[in-house]
C-alpha cells in the first residue's frame, strides 16, 4: 500500500462510517437530499487553542472542502471562557452562515444568543459537550455529536487498573487516588465514570459489592448542578462530613439509613423483633453485623477519594496535584479530566520525582502527553476522535441545512493509548489524523 493511500484510510473508514449512518438518519421524513449542495457558510466554534481543537478543525476543514461549504473557524482563550464564544456567535450571526458548529463552553452561558441564532433560522450542531435547553422540548441543539464522557471515566479507571495489577500490585493495597477537575462541562461525568468503576473494584477485593448505578438519576444529577458531591467527599471533608451521606456507597445503604430515621418504621421494627425466636434473632444480629461491617468497608472505600476545586489551566492543575501529594502520603493514583489537568499531573509527577511511584492516567492528548506516556511518568491516557467530530459536526449541519432527518446523539467513542499501542497505525491516525503511516 502506497504512502498516500495508507494516509487515506482513517478518512475512508470515516467517511463508510459516515454514509451508514447518514443513510439511517435521512431514510424518512425531510426533503429529498441534494436540495443545496454547498455555496453557503458554516462556523465552527471551539473551546480552547490546543491540539485536540486543531484535529477538530482539520476534521471540519475537510468535511467543508468535500461539501462545498465555507467553514468560519474560531477558538475561545479557554474551556470557561463564555465571552469569545458569544462574540463568535454574534459574529456567525452577522456573517449570516447557515449553521453553527460548537463546543460550548457552558451549560447555560451561551443560550441566549444561540437562541438568536436559532431564531434566525441557523441550523445548531454541538460537537464534545452540549447546552441546557431552558425549554426542553424545543432543543438549542438539533445534534450531540461526542464521546461519552462516562465511559471515557470508565475507561480511564479500568485501564490505570490494569496499569497497576501489571506491576504487581494488588487493588486492595490502593491507597488515595486524587482527582484534577476541570472546569469543563465534560469534567463530571468523566469524574464519575471513573469514581464508580474505581470504588466497584477495590469493593470487590474487599468483599463487597456497591449497588449499580441509574444513569438516569446521575443525569438528573447532572441537571441539577453538580453530581458527583452525591458519590463522594470532598478532599477537606471527613467520612462523616457533609459529603458523607449513605448515597457515597449505595443506594441500598442509602434507603435502610432513611429507614431508620423514621419513628415509626422503628417501633414496627422492634414489634417485629420482639415476635421472634432466639434462633431468628441471632439471625438477624448477624445480618445487622454483616450489614454494618460492609457498610464500614464502603465508607473507607469511599473515604479514599480526592477532588479538587475545578480549574483551567496546567500551572492551577499542577499546583492542586502538588497540594495533593503532599497531603497525602499514601497518594497512589491521580487522575486528569483533560489535556491541561493531565500535563499539570504530570508536572506535579515530574517536579516531586514520583514516576512510577504514583500511577497517572489522564484524558486526551499532545505532543508532550504522548512524552510522559513514553518516559513512563503518565501510565496512559484517554483519547476521543476529534477529527470525527469535527468531520461529523459539519457533515450533520449540511443536513440540516438540507433538511434532512440527523441523529439527535452520535457517540464518537473512545480509545486508550499507552506506551504498549501507541506504534499501532490506527492508534497513530487517531493521535494524528496526518500521520504518514508507510
Amino acid at each position: 500500500m502506497n504512502r498516500n493511500k495508507k494516509k487515506g484510510v482513517f478518512r475512508t473508514v470515516t467517511a463508510c462510517t459516515l454514509s451508514a449512518i447518514m443513510l439511517l438518519c435521512s431514510s424518512c421524513g425531510g426533503p429529498p437530499a441534494g436540495i443545496r449542495q454547498g455555496g453557503g457558510k458554516i462556523a465552527v466554534i471551539t473551546k480552547q487553542p490546543i491540539a485536540f481543537w486543531d484535529d477538530v478543525k482539520a476534521g471540519a476543514e475537510d468535511a467543508g472542502k468535500e461539501l462545498g461549504y465555507d467553514i468560519i473557524y474560531s477558538v475561545a482563550e479557554g474551556d470557561n471562557d463564555y465571552a469569545t464564544q458569544i462574540e463568535s456567535i454574534k459574529n456567525a450571526i452577522k456573517e449570516k452562515v447557515d449553521a453553527i458548529v460548537i463546543a460550548p463552553n457552558g451549560r447555560t452561558e451561551l443560550n441566549e444568543v444561540l437562541q438568536e441564532a436559532t431564531d434566525k433560522g441557523i441550523k445548531i450542531i454541538a460537537i464534545n459537550s452540549d447546552v441546557k435547553s431552558d425549554d426542553a422540548e424545543n432543543p438549542l441543539t438539533l445534534s450531540l455529536v461526542n464521546s461519552s464522557d462516562f465511559d471515557g471515566g470508565v475507561c480511564a479507571a479500568r485501564n490505570i487498573l490494569k496499569s497497576w495489577k501489571d506491576k504487581g500490585k494488588d487493588v486492595s493495597d490502593i491507597g488515595t487516588i486524587g482527582m484534577i477537575e476541570s472546569t469543563a462541562a465534560t469534567s463530571d461525568l468523566r469524574m464519575f465514570g471513573f469514581f464508580d468503576t474505581m470504588k466497584k473494584a477495590i469493593g470487590k477485593t474487599s468483599g463487597v459489592e456497591f449497588p449499580e448505578l441509574s444513569m438516569i438519576a446521575v443525569l438528573m444529577g447532572m441537571d441539577g448542578g453538580a453530581p458527583v458531591e452525591a458519590f463522594m467527599y470532598d478532599s477537606d471533608n471527613s467520612a462523616n462530613g457533609e459529603g458523607g451521606d449513605a448515597a457515597a456507597y449505595g443506594a441500598e445503604d442509602g434507603d435502610a439509613a432513611a429507614d431508620n430515621t423514621d419513628a415509626n418504621a422503628a417501633n414496627g421494627s422492634q414489634q417485629e423483633e420482639a415476635e421472634l425466636s432466639a434462633a431468628e434473632l441471632e439471625v438477624l444480629a448477624k445480618q445487622k453485623e454483616k450489614a454494618d461491617a460492609d457498610a464500614r468497608i464502603k465508607m473507607d472505600i469511599v473515604s479514599r477519594f480526592r477532588r479538587t476545586e475545578p480549574c483551567s489551566k496546567r500551572k492551577e492543575a499542577k499546583e492542586k496535584a502538588l497540594a495533593m501529594i503532599d497531603q497525602n502520603p499514601d497518594l497512589s493514583i491521580l487522575f486528569g479530566t483533560n489535556t491541561n489537568m493531565t500535563l499539570g499531573i504530570c508536572d506535579a509527577i515530574n517536579e516531586r520525582g514520583l514516576s512510577g511511584k504514583v500511577f497517572a492516567v489522564g484524558f486526551n492528548t499532545d505532543d508532550e502527553i504522548i512524552s510522559n506516556i513514553k518516559n513512563g511518568v503518565l501510565q496512559g491516557t484517554v483519547v476521543q476522535n476529534p477529527y470525527v467530530m469535527g468531520y461529523v459536526g459539519v457533515k450533520f449541519a449540511t443536513s440540516a441545512i438540507n433538511g434532512d432527518n440527523i441523529t439527535s446523539h452520535l457517540n464518537t467513542g473512545v480509545t486508550f493509548v499507552n506506551a504498549d499501542n501507541m506504534n499501532n497505525d490506527f492508534i497513530k491516525l487517531i493521535l494524528n489524523p496526518q500521520a504518514d503511516i508507510s
